[in-house]
């Protein structure tokens, strides 16, 4: 796999960046009761009043219609020039520039905020010309003319510290440590973001703290530690979903989507971008738009589906030149260049890799052009100049250490550990495979709980269990020892009942501690067997692997690869096991807790079986359900769709031609039937399809994919949210699956 560089994360944070702070520097000060009923009075009103509505609604509309937004300016502007108000005027200007920024129209955006930066300075009105200050900053940064915007925001935050204005001095703060960090000065940005949010934190200012958020997950993100990332970035989406923060929506959507593609769970990666894209197009940001493709194209790269990633990356090179983007050029142009590498296109591969390294040096960032030097070694070593890709491989390690991009530092080493070994040099492979192994190891040891025993084979199950039967047995044992105690003491004990009565408790409560010291310790030592296992089954699957692909070389491209494709699909079966496996076991456990937020079930249906029809072309999917009606669900949203993914993918394997979909609800609770027109669940069998590792035989063969997880866990994940799945049989032949999900669970929200 093929990782982006930091570069990745941080092009997308400008949004959200962008929409935080300067709301409170741009909005008018009058409040507003209810903005959309003084809307409709506008045209009653005489001009010199409706100046003040239409630079409220100029504010009002900028984040979900920037058009109607640009409107209102180009009218309040018109009456300005008839009835002058230089603060409003200067608040107008900047919205504007604003939704120019984020339509990615940056000279519009640079003659607006050229206009208010004037008329402020005359004006003398210091609110408004931080404002413009700020926005020409971010002009500048999108435009890669780093060095303008850094002196830009300098001088932006000299006149929030003239104001003692904290707010103004934590966001242009934010703006510096987002460029230091571009520039590969890791250890500037983070003393920049700390500082920025430690002032938020005194203000409490919701929005910028989402911002914070989202920028610490991005450092541990460079790190490695994507459960720590994913954890920063799930707080910074709460945040943002109950601000309806849209651009701040899309940004953390795609964020969260490159987390989990770091993570190797490319359909929850894939799901949370095409909801990113959904929201930059709804806000016509063509900039974010483009990113989102080449995520996408990332993604589509790694599951070796080629002509996919060349169409999504072709798309974004194509809107980034139109923007122009030239950064977002040099990333995409360099992502090309891998997809022509697994193409074996060396010369198609090394025309892009130049013209992408020409451009992230000329623009001097330092994490795209790590990413870019390691890429085209690999161009080098397919155009067959080792030595070459020897010396640039060291170049992009050197530059990622710089960065402290543990990613790219992992995937060079395996590099030059694949390319030492296929020149015979064993000392080099082997050092270059211990560096790879200790950095990789770093990067797993840091991971979430799904990834950190990694993992329970059937070996470690059946020990597991023999553990729990011996303690069983152990406890019975205890129990026969306590009641032949008790009767002996009844026979010489009869006639002092009271002091039989308090030795008898006493008796029953060391015995009650010895069983809970011997449950306790039986607990730890599995606890520790479990860890030790899974990192001693590191080491041996790590030989297998090295002398599997020893062997792999020792076939020329003429023979056979059967068993190649044979062992290789086997490896890729054992990982999603172990991945499926551990997830069942923290909802049986309970080890994971929910993050409640509200969701709805028709718009999230409706996502499933767009996905599913990409799947099963051949398949049709229909949703029965009132569309007027408000079917939303306090739930986890990750794991209740996944729940919903379950089912619904287990009935479009099974069914011959239909799929459909009910929702409706019944007093306080919500009910979803799925049904089929395949063979259907023997009644004698239905229970059993909840048991994990269970697939049953005759229709419902293991040909047709899966490991006899996907039910289960779907039921597990219904039930922690207080529901049932139960499976009867359907009209149209197959099987029927009734989910319920009660509306509002006040025990689950009491765990929270």
């Amino acid at each position: 796999m093929r990782l982006k560089p930091i570069a990745l994360l941080l092009l997308t944070i400008l949004i959200s960046l962008t929409l935080v702070g300067i709301a409170a520097r741009i909005a008018p000060p009058e409040a507003r009761a209810d903005i959309r009923e003084q809307e409709t009075q506008l045209t009653s009103l005489p001009e010199i009043q409706q100046g003040e509505l239409l630079t409220a609604l100029v504010k009002h509309y900028r984040d979900n219609d920037p058009l109607k937004s640009l409107a209102y300016g180009e009218q309040a502007l018109a009456i300005f020039a008839r009835w002058p108000d230089d603060v409003r005027k200067v608040a107008v200007l900047n919205n504007m520039a604003w939704v120019y920024v984020s339509l990615s129209q940056y000279e519009k955006a640079q003659q607006r905020t050229d206009e208010s930066k004037q008329l402020a300075k005359t004006g003398g009105d210091l609110r408004g010309l931080f404002t413009a200050h700020t926005m020409q900053g971010i002009i500048y940064w999108r435009k890669a003319d780093y060095q303008t915007a850094l002196k830009t925001f300098e001088q932006a935050q000299e006149i929030a510290r003239q104001e003692n204005d904290l707010r103004g001095i934590a966001n242009t703060t934010n703006y510096m440590a987002i460029i230091y960090q571009t520039l590969g000065q890791p250890e500037k940005a983070l003393d920049y973001f700390m500082r920025a949010f430690n002032i938020q934190k005194e203000l409490g200012d919701e929005k910028s703290i989402a911002v914070s958020l989202n920028n610490i997950a991005n450092m541990y993100g460079t790190s490695g530690n994507y459960s720590l990332a994913l954890d920063y970035q799930l707080q910074s989406r709460k945040i943002r979903e109950e601000l309806n923060d849209l651009p701040g929506l899309a940004q953390i959507l795609g964020n969260i989507g490159l987390t989990y593609f770091y993570l190797k769970d490319s359909e929850q990666a894939l799901s949370y971008l095409q909801r990113s894209l959904g929201y930059y197009e709804s806000l016509k940001d063509q900039q974010g738009i483009a990113e989102i493709h080449g995520n996408l194209g990332m993604v589509h790269l790694h599951e070796h589906q080629l002509e996919s990633a060349l169409l999504q990356y072709q798309e974004a090179l194509s809107l980034a030149k139109a923007i122009p983007d030239t950064a977002l050029e040099a990333r995409i142009n360099i992502d090309l260049a891998n997809a022509y590498i697994e193409l074996d296109d060396p010369e198609q591969a090394f025309k892009q890799i130049t013209t992408g390294l020409e451009q992230a040096n000329r623009l001097g960032i330092v994490s795209i052009g790590a990413y870019g030097l390691l890429t085209l070694a690999k161009v080098e070593k397919l155009r067959g100049n080792s030595q070459r890709a020897l010396a640039l491989s060291a170049k992009a390690l050197d530059s990622s250490r710089q960065l402290q991009d543990k990613r790219i530092i992992r995937d060079a080493h395996e590099f030059r550990y694949l390319l030492y070994k296929s020149q015979g040099q064993a000392a080099q492979a082997l050092e270059s495979l211990e560096a790879f192994k200790q950095v990789n190891d770093e990067m797993f040891n840091s991971e979430s709980d799904q990834r950190l025993a990694f993992l329970l084979s059937h070996f470690e199950a059946e020990q597991q269990e023999q553990q729990i039967k011996l303690l069983q047995a152990d406890q019975a044992l205890q129990k026969t020892q306590l009641a032949q105690h008790t009767y002996q003491r009844n026979v010489w004990l009869g006639g002092l009942s009271v002091l039989f009565i308090i030795i008898l408790l006493l008796v029953n409560r060391h015995h009650q501690r010895k069983i809970n010291a011997s449950l306790n310790q039986n607990i730890q030592s599995q606890r520790e067997l479990i860890q030790a296992v899974a990192h001693e089954f590191r080491s041996p699957l790590a030989r297998v692997q090295l002398a599997f692909d020893m062997l792999e070389e020792q076939f020329s491209q003429s023979k056979p690869t059967r068993l190649i494709d044979t062992i290789n699909n086997g490896l890729g079966e054992l990982e999603k096991l172990i991945k499926e496996a551990l997830d069942f076991i923290q909802m049986e456990n309970k080890s994971r807790p929910l993050h409640l937020s509200q969701v709805n079930l028709n718009k999230l249906l409706g996502e499933l079986i767009e996905a599913n029809t990409a799947l099963y072309p051949d398949k049709a999917f229909r949703l029965e359900a009132n569309h007027d009606d408000n079917y939303s669900l306090k739930a986890d949203s990750t794991q209740i769709t996944r729940a919903f993914s379950n089912i619904i993918r287990n009935a479009a394997r099974f069914a011959r031609s239909q799929v459909l979909i009910t929702l409706s609800q019944e007093k306080s609770a919500f009910l979803v039937i799925i049904e089929d027109d395949g063979p259907g669940i023997p009644m004698a069998q239905r229970d059993r399809v909840f048991e994990p590792f269970v697939r049953l035989d005759q229709s419902r063969c293991r040909d047709s994919g899966g490991i006899g997880l996907g039910l289960a866990l779907a039921k597990k994940i219904c039930e922690a949210h207080g529901g049932t799945l139960t499976i009867s049989s359907s009209h149209l032949g197959g099987a029927k699956l009734s989910l319920t999900c009660p509306v509002s669970c006040k025990a689950l929200e009491n765990k929270q």
